[in-house]
């Protein structure tokens, strides 16, 4: 029993309980009579015990139970009113509008692309397996642009006289540094070594804040052997970009080939710099300290590598002369121990231990250096002169 002493009624099959949120009344089909009473100014259903319309606050006194008529109904602004009376979600309405404007959106591009004209190749061409993608690709741009990548397809594909011919075209059409780059490198292929080189040199007057073409520039020059042009052109690229390892790798190289040491040192000091972790330049540096007489610099580049390295045997040898030459000969010996131990199959180890015994006139250890040195390296080929000096030292010792 409920509050009002009336059972309730039963809902018979067919019935189907409907909930509204904005009234929170329930419309129940069939046989029962309704249990709420519709806004006349708003249309939400609210439940019989409320005196004011939960939505609008319209009073509902006097109002009967159920819809009103459908000639009394009133429509909202923004809102639906359904056949039977119920408010609409105002979702509905904003899927409306976003389904209108999708396919409104839908139509213009429709008609846009009917407007603008097609850039797909000729469909012979895209189709031809003979073509590559770059080249189908190349169809669809500028004289410039288009000229420059089919010359380029033709040059890895190893056709010079194509690559220079489209080149030229694309240079005719914009003169640009990358454009003269590439007929740069599609001439000096070709063997026109001179005309290459020029256009190398064009290509890096074209655009002097790019280390890049400054970089071809000095590697064609490298390549035609002509090295001290080649220095300059490495030194404009470093220039533009300071920290460029290749440049400076280079450079350094031209000067050490050149046996000129002196003027590869700073370069190597950049390097070293930049990559602390790269043994090679460092070695490099410590010869070059050491020709310029500064023995501590190159000692402590060749402990460097030591560190990193124990079994370094070539900076172990190298560092056994500093020492010698900075009157460490002892220092020297142990240095020499240390890398037997680090390797006792070391042959060369027991010759320098040697020549460092001998220099201090410690004549029978430096006897048995040079023997062991002859018997773990049988195939060396200045055994000879050691075998010599073995049998000056016994005549020495003999006196």
């Amino acid at each position: 029993m409920d509050k009002g002493g009336e059972p309730p009624r039963q809902t018979n099959p067919g019935s189907i309980a409907a909930f509204q949120k904005g009234g929170f009344g329930i419309t129940l089909q069939g046989d029962m009579k309704p249990n709420f009473r519709t806004c006349p100014q708003c249309s939400t259903r609210n439940r019989l015990d409320k005196e004011f319309c939960v939505k609008c606050g319209e009073a509902l006194k006097g109002v009967k139970a159920g819809d009103p008529g459908e000639e009394t109904k009133k429509s909202k602004p923004g809102f639906f009113v359904t056949a039977h009376g119920q408010d609409a979600s105002p979702m509905v309405a904003l899927v409306l509008f976003v389904m209108a404007l999708v396919m409104g959106i839908a139509a213009w591009r429709v008609i846009r692309s009917a407007e603008l004209p097609s850039t797909t190749p000729d469909p012979a061409l895209a189709q031809n397996p003979r073509v590559s993608p770059a080249a189908v690709e190349a169809a669809t741009l500028a004289p410039g642009p288009r000229d420059y990548v089919a010359g380029m397809v033709a040059l890895r594909a190893g056709d010079f006289a194509g690559a220079i011919k489209l080149l030229r075209l694309a240079i005719a059409a914009e003169n640009r540094a990358d454009y003269r780059l590439g007929l740069a490198e599609a001439l000096e292929k070709s063997g026109a070594t001179a005309e290459g080189l020029a256009e190398y040199e064009r290509a890096a007057s074209l655009d002097r804040t790019n280390a890049r073409f400054a970089s071809e520039w000095a590697r064609a020059l490298t390549r035609g052997g002509r090295n001290p042009e080649a220095i300059q052109a490495w030194e404009a690229a470093l220039k533009i970009d300071p920290q460029n390892l290749a440049a400076l790798g280079e450079v350094s190289n031209l000067h050490i080939n050149a046996n000129d040491l002196a003027r590869a040192r700073p370069y190597l000091e950049r390097i070293v710099q930049l990559q602390p972790t790269n043994l090679v330049p460092r070695q490099s540096l410590a010869q070059a300290l050491e020709a310029a007489h500064d023995l501590d610099g190159a000692a402590r580049q060749y402990r460097e590598i030591l560190s990193a390295r124990p079994d370094a045997l070539v900076s172990r040898l190298l560092l056994s002369e500093v020492l010698v030459k900075q009157n460490r000969p002892q220092d020297a010996i142990r240095l020499l121990d240390e890398g037997l131990g680090v390797d006792p199959k070391a042959a060369i180890l027991y010759r320098e231990k040697g020549r460092v015994f001998d220099r201090l006139e410690r004549n029978p250890e430096a006897i048995a250096a040079y023997r062991e040195y002859i018997r773990r390296a049988p195939e060396a080929t200045d055994l000879r002169m050691f075998t010599a000096r073995i049998e000056q030292l016994q005549a020495l010792m003999e006196q």
